[in-house]
């Protein structure tokens, strides 16, 4: 069985991955191997490898560094063994910036298309070799915007996660050591969105309810950057690119198109030009906004108005809306 385990930090990700592992392990009959990505740098690294030994050291794992050479353990590891893969996260910050000393934003997009091909080509490996495999990963998606190095990792790391997901029976997202969510293929991009959903979501999304009959319907679609919100909303609702206005924090939307993305960006408009955001619509709309909520507070002054008032105009959408969240390139209905 194949899972991804996600979610923020300290919230009992790999706790709950642990237990998992041992758990398919022992149906197994063999012993688990722990794959231990993070190389570290400092005192406090070496201190959460030592509490990670800790924690597993009577559940009988075989521990394998892949910090630097993953895929040629991939290639000499005998088949049918439970992996617990602790993290994609580490994973993809080894290959991106160890050893590097060309930062220039050029230099790392050019290699992070190859850095992410040899990834997906080694967990491809691993996936088809194993029986059982228990990923991990971090939601680090779900806040506002930094530089270009960063959303560049962000990016990949959740493209990482997505090729995962696909793959994975199932996928659960951690909060507060409990298992907030199952994720069980209600994407489109996980070829387990049926056309019968797909159809339900249209006529659901097309229908104004009686109840309020002066308000148009509306289909608002949030989640963190990256997580395939867009490619959610054009399978299920037929939507072509011209359909789509990818709105900018220096012009007003067009809001004759169907559907409206980046919703936040309208909102970082509002604010500079002193105006109060749309929250009603004269005909149907589709409204994609990125998840800027989590995350360590704003310093920057007008990051903060615009993940409060981002928030509270999404409330007033959200009252006459139909509701979508996806993750991890899963959709669910909120």
């Amino acid at each position: 069985m194949l899972t991804l385990v996600t979610g923020g930090c300290k919230n009992g990700k790999s706790s709950y991955a642990q237990d998992l592992a041992c758990e398919l392990a022992k149906k197994a009959r063999s012993a688990p191997i722990y794959f231990a990505t993070m190389i570290p740098h400092d005192s406090e690294d070496e201190a959460r490898i030592q509490k990670h030994r800790t924690d597993r050291k009577n559940l009988g794992f075989e521990t394998i560094e892949i910090g630097t050479n993953f895929s040629q353990i991939v290639e000499m590891l005998e088949p049918g063994r439970v992996i617990l893969f602790d993290s994609l996260t580490a994973l993809l910050a080894n290959e991106f910036f160890e050893g590097r000393t060309d930062f220039s934003i050029q230099k790392m997009q050019e290699d992070a298309v190859q850095i992410v091909e040899r990834i997906e080509k080694s967990l491809e490996k691993l996936i088809q070799k194993e029986n059982s495999v228990v990923f991990v990963s971090d939601t680090i998606f779900c806040d506002i915007k930094y530089d270009e190095i960063t959303e560049l990792y962000r990016r990949n790391l959740a493209k990482l996660e997505q090729f995962v997901a696909k793959r994975c029976k199932k996928v659960v997202e951690m909060e507060l050591g409990v298992k907030n969510e199952e994720l069980n293929g209600d994407c489109p991009g996980s070829m387990a969105f049926t056309e019968t959903r797909a159809n339900e979501a249209t006529q659901t999304f097309t229908q104004v309810s009686s109840a309020t009959p002066l308000l148009p319907n509306c289909c608002l679609i949030v989640g963190g950057c990256y997580q395939g919100k867009t490619a959610f909303a054009k399978e299920i609702f037929s939507l072509s690119d011209e359909e789509i206005f990818v709105c900018t924090e220096d012009s007003e939307p067009d809001f004759s198109r169907r559907c409206l993305s980046h919703f936040e960006n309208y909102i970082a408009y509002c604010i500079k030009n002193s105006l109060q955001p749309k929250t009603s619509f004269s005909d149907s709309k589709i409204i994609i906004c990125d998840d800027i909520f989590c995350g360590v507070v704003p310093i920057d002054a007008f990051q903060r108005k615009l993940r409060e008032e981002t928030g509270l105009t999404l409330q007033k959408i959200a009252k006459n809306a139909e509701l979508y969240r996806v993750f991890c390139g899963k959709a669910q209905k909120i």
